[in-house]
């Protein structure tokens, strides 16, 4: 998740695709560079542990865009995939 953030802070769409569930992943990936993050907080996690093969996270990311001040709130899902883990989808708790 933390890594994930840290590609949107950065614009490192590749990563981004790359970390995505074949499942889900779209085709490509156009990141507004004008949108800052600002800060993430993990909020609550289930499962994800070396055992399991899905997990949670529950997140509040900071971010400005044109002047204001936003968040966005999500549970995103994690699943695994020939080992790693990697981003399958969310739930956006706007």
């Amino acid at each position: 998740m933390r890594s994930r953030y840290a590609a949107f802070c950065t614009g490192d769409e590749d990563y981004l695709l790359r970390t995505w569930s074949g499942q889900t992943r779209p085709a490509s990936l156009e990141l507004d560079p004008r949108q800052r993050w600002t800060g993430l907080e993990i909020l609550r996690t289930v499962r994800g542990r070396a055992q399991d093969a899905l997990g949670t996270v529950e997140f509040r990311a900071g971010y400005r865009y044109q002047g204001r001040d936003g968040e966005h709130r999500e549970v995103s899902t994690f699943v695994r995939e020939e080992g790693r883990w990697v981003y399958r989808e969310a739930l956006d708790l706007r």
